[in-house]
Parts: structure tokens; sequence; C-alpha cells
């Protein structure tokens, strides 16, 4: 049988034979194997960006508490 190996980026590489077995995956299912990784590949890219910017905004928003408190005169 044949499949397509997966890379380390989530991305499919080569075509591989697996010994013993002679029939490939129907085209379909190969289309949606492929379907699924770059999906899969563009959420977790969505994920990361997320991540970034979330991370920029607690900073900023950090950032105005102490300004804020520094305009109040230290006051709680």
């Amino acid at each position: 049988m044949r499949y397509r190996k997966r890379n380390p980026d989530g991305t499919f590489g080569e075509l591989v034979e697996t010994p013993g077995h002679t029939e490939g995956l129907p085209a379909e299912i190969q289309v949606l194997f492929e379907t699924i990784a770059y999906m899969d590949a563009e959420m977790t890219a969505m994920r990361e960006e997320f991540t970034k910017n979330h991370s920029e905004l607690t900073g900023k928003i950090a950032a105005l508490e102490v300004e804020v408190q520094a305009l109040k005169g230290g006051e709680q």
C-alpha cells in the first residue's frame, strides 16, 4: 500500500510503499487527508498568532495599569 509520509511541519511528503500491500488509498481519501493536514497547519498558525497577540495585549494592559496608578499618585 502506498501512503504519503507526514513531514515534521505537518505537511505530507513523498509517497512511501508499505511492504506487503499493493493497493493505495482511494484518491478521495488521500484528498481528505491532505485537506485535514492543511487545515491543521492553518489552525496551528492561527493559534500561534492569537497567543502572540494575547501576550502583547496583556503587556500593554499591565503598562497602562502602572501608568494609571502613577497618575493617581499611587492611590488604590
